[in-house]
């Protein structure tokens, strides 16, 4: 992980109760303290009610530049209600079928919301985020969503979150895994949609996943069926490695790897 961001906790509330929740994940991330007076670094965390949030150390920037992970409203709700059909091309990606629901381990979960459609589809999905600060805000929108009967469930039944490098991961796991979904850092380019704040936060707290290459052949040994890659429309195959088919999306596509011994009359890959 090839980032140099850095980062603090601020505590401007009289609670203790965030101040206690604060200093926990202070620790857990090997951060300072929380403090009102932050000092000299490039983001900030804070607590908003129950909601973690990142931002510019810079009064300069807008606190409408905030970043959070939010299930419960937004993009990825909208998916939620409106797209959940699985005909989508993500669905597809992954070997989503009808009547069957791959086993699925995102190794590159971001702000995780691919993962939710997929769990929202009905499939058991084990995200991993190398990132700590990307892991804290994706763990408190997780926790976040416990009071939604429906998309609550989603995660406590189908959803399991850790905070881990994926090729380590991959190499102690014994789990199986039919799907393998990979979303690496998109390479550098010019157009404005690859600018987003998330993105350019992603890269700065994340890296530029340099290590991609490797890691697609970490999956390719251990994923039973197929490992599914995202990239741009444009952009060529991950590390140079053509893959079986691929599926087109709006502005990118799934470059989709099968795993030879796993095909099977029984078993389409598509």
């Amino acid at each position: 992980m090839d980032c140099s961001a850095t980062v603090s906790i601020r505590f401007d509330s009289d609670d203790e109760g965030i101040k206690t929740d604060l200093a926990r994940l202070a620790d857990q991330l090997g951060l300072p303290a929380p403090a009102r007076e932050t000092g000299d670094c490039d983001y900030l965390l804070t607590m908003n009610g129950e909601r973690l949030e990142l931002h510019r150390n810079d009064p300069k920037v807008s606190r409408k530049t905030r970043l959070y992970v939010d299930f419960l409203s937004g993009p990825s709700y909208y998916r939620y209600v409106n797209n959940r059909t699985i005909r989508q091309p993500l669905a597809r990606a992954v070997g989503i079928r009808q009547g069957y629901r791959p086993i699925l381990l995102d190794a590159t979960a971001g702000f995780g919301e691919d993962s939710f459609v997929l769990a929202a589809l009905g499939c058991s999905v084990t995200m991993l985020e190398r990132s700590p600060i990307i892991w804290a805000l994706l763990e408190n929108g997780i926790k976040r969503c416990r009071s939604h009967p429906e998309i609550g469930a989603i995660f406590s039944r189908r959803v399991r979150l850790s905070r881990t490098e994926a090729r380590q991961f991959l190499a102690d796991c014994k789990q199986p895994f039919d799907t393998i979904y990979l979303d690496p850092m998109y390479p550098h380019r010019t157009k404005s949609s690859l600018n987003r704040q998330n993105m350019r936060v992603l890269r700065e707290l994340a890296g530029d996943d340099s290590d991609s290459g490797l890691l697609l052949d970490a999956a390719l040994t251990h994923a039973r069926k197929r490992v599914t890659v995202k990239r741009p429309a444009r952009a060529e195959s991950l590390g140079g490695v053509e893959p079986s088919f691929s599926i087109a999306a709006r502005s990118s596509r799934y470059d989709i790897y099968l795993i030879p011994q796993s095909r099977s009359e029984d078993d389409p890959p598509f």
